[in-house]
């Protein structure tokens, strides 16, 4: 007995990666979005480049607190060779997902004619509208987000 998923649910998405239509499914729901208030968006990039260099910042701080300016195991090559990648990598990966949950609340709450426009192109696709993606989205920033910043907090460490 083989029921079939909830769309939008993660076992959807498996399932389609699983049967190779992922893609094409991908594309037909993105082909929805026609209004001109899905441009607000876009204020997500510049909101992650943000949301990157501050909490790059605030590792740097973090960092310096914990090890009081002083160099933490500077005499070691191989640690300083890879912090960089602990500190940028996962901070610029983990920062996409929390601008996006940012941007989409911002104009989900803050925009009523934008979220109209949003909730009318969605009816026709189940799965792809605000109170099914956007729980999905909050749950991968919460697990995301703390894991990059303290790689970042160590990486800061070593540099």
């Amino acid at each position: 007995m083989d029921s079939t998923p909830k769309p939008g649910s993660l076992k959807a998405t498996r399932r389609e990666l699983r049967e190779g239509t992922w893609l094409a499914n991908a594309r037909t729901r993105a082909s929805r979005r026609k209004s001109p208030w899905n441009f607000l968006l876009l204020l997500a990039l510049p909101l992650w480049l943000a949301l990157w260099l501050l909490c790059v910042s605030a590792s740097r701080f973090i960092g310096h607190a914990i090890t009081h300016g002083r160099p933490f195991l500077s005499d070691l090559i191989w640690p300083s060779s890879f912090a960089p990648a602990l500190v940028y990598f996962p901070l610029l990966i983990s920062t996409i997902a929390l601008a996006m949950v940012l941007i989409n609340y911002f104009v989900y709450y803050c925009v009523l004619p934008a979220r109209r426009a949003m909730d009318a192109e969605d009816k026709a696709f189940p799965g792809t509208e605000y109170s099914t993606q956007q729980p999905i989205l909050v749950r991968l920033t919460l697990l995301a987000f703390p894991i990059a910043f303290t790689l970042a907090v160590i990486g800061q460490l070593f540099l």
